[in-house]
């Protein structure tokens, strides 16, 4: 008979005692409310990669995630609110964060205007040539644009094509390797195409956005200047 209780009683005590410890488990976990930043920064872990940015409920600036947020899904150029469950690990792996986060709520998601830099304009457009060492180019033939993948640009010199390679670094622009077509021209065109490609052709510059324009400089002298055109 009291094998017999042992036996009727004991599925129920472990299930009670497996019950127990799983409210214990759960109980560890606090639940946050992270502010998180509509993009990415760089930082290292074991090794280089790029982080989370956020704040939490007290936070005067951001910071760094190193961590992940299971089943939250992030989308560049939108800022979150979300509340999280933060579990403390008990046994941390090496270079592992102390916390398990998992996503409870999105409380908010905000499209977010994000800040382009002068270079991200110019990459964007074609440039047509408006202006060479002074002399206004009205109607102007002449135009390129930059091929940021492969770091070469491209265009049209007069009546040829022009091609070559480009290195940025800061507001230094200097152009390589350039090359053209070889068709025949009108001596205007032919005059034309040689001035630019004299100008352009293997020089360093610095150069500057200003009202769309994108200005090239040679020892703070203007030399070439562009205008955006579809």
């Amino acid at each position: 008979m009291k094998n017999y209780l042992i036996k009727k009683i004991a599925p129920k005590l472990f299930l009670t005692f497996a019950l127990i410890l799983g409210l214990s488990m759960v109980s560890r976990a606090t639940v946050i409310r992270l502010t998180v930043k509509e993009d990415l920064a760089s930082c290292t872990g074991v090794a280089p990669m790029t982080c989370m940015q956020v704040k939490y409920k007290n936070s005067k600036s951001w910071e760094l995630f190193y961590s992940q947020i299971n089943g939250f899904k992030y989308e560049a150029g939108y800022r979150y609110v979300l509340l999280v469950n933060r579990t403390k690990r008990k046994n941390v792996p090496a270079d592992a964060s102390a916390y398990i986060y998992t996503l409870k709520k999105v409380v908010k998601k905000q499209k977010m205007q994000t800040q382009t830099s002068p270079w991200d304009f110019v990459v964007k457009h074609k440039w047509k040539l408006i202006q060479m060492n002074g002399v206004a180019q009205s109607n102007s033939p002449v135009y390129f644009s930059f091929d940021t993948t492969n770091k070469r640009i491209a265009g049209k010199s007069g009546c040829n094509n022009f091609f070559g390679g480009f290195e940025r670094n800061g507001n230094s622009l200097t152009f390589k390797q350039m090359g053209s077509t070889m068709m025949a021209c009108s001596d205007e065109l032919n005059k034309l195409e040689h001035q630019f490609l004299t100008a352009i052709g293997n020089q360093a510059f610095t150069y500057d956005v200003a009202d769309q324009t994108l200005n090239l400089y040679q020892n703070n002298k203007l030399v070439l200047m562009f205008g955006t055109t579809l």
